[in-house]
């Protein structure tokens, strides 16, 4: 009997691994135009919008969400590249410019939750706030943007920053919480990570 109901549940989640596999084929089939690395994740797709020349790494995963009534979008621009397993969270609204690189684990999330209040039962929100990156931005590896920030025109996000606010066209930030790297606070991060 023990055996049995062990095939039935081995079943199940093979048809359940199936089920899903053709669905992620069927998400990715709607991007001809892109280049999508291996066990690339797209939820949502018909609310995913991409121009020409986007490249999408392993392991990467995007999803316009379910939250905000299901509102949400991520639309890409042309000459785009998105790190491996970097997520792309589009609730609240995400949209990507012209000639953008994002590195490895970037994480930008349009939608941000509150904290559970298991006292008095309130159901789970979130809050959502679009997020809009320009042209010729870089975004390098382990970044974060949260909602309703505006990354402008040509600027630099460095490694590991935390971005919470708006940043200017051709500024560079890191930190965290990100803030403006003036040059000479770059050339002193430079000179300590020297050998």
């Amino acid at each position: 009997m023990m055996k049995v109901a062990t095939v039935f549940a081995a079943l199940g989640r093979l048809r359940a691994a199936l089920r899903e596999s053709v669905a992620d084929a069927r998400q990715r089939g709607q991007f001809p135009q892109a280049i999508l690395g291996s066990r690339v994740i797209l939820r949502g797709a018909d609310r995913i919008a991409m121009g020409t020349n986007v490249f999408i790494d392993h392991g990467a995963y995007l999803n316009p969400s379910t939250v905000n009534a299901s509102k949400g979008f991520i639309h890409i621009g042309n000459d785009v590249e998105i790190g491996p397993y970097s997520v792309l969270w589009g609730g609240g609204g995400l949209t990507i410019g012209n000639n953008v690189h994002l590195g490895a684990h970037v994480h930008i999330t349009s939608q941000q939750g509150h904290p559970v209040d298991r006292v008095h039962r309130v159901p789970f929100q979130v809050d959502v706030a679009p997020v809009v990156i320009g042209d010729d931005v870089l975004i390098y590896s382990g970044a974060i943007i949260v909602p309703g920030v505006r990354i402008g025109d040509g600027a630099i996000v460095a490694a590991g920053a935390v971005v919470t606010g708006d940043v200017a066209p051709g500024e560079m930030v890191g930190g965290v919480p990100a803030r403006s790297l003036s040059p000479t606070r770059l050339s002193r991060m430079q000179t300590r990570a020297a050998p």
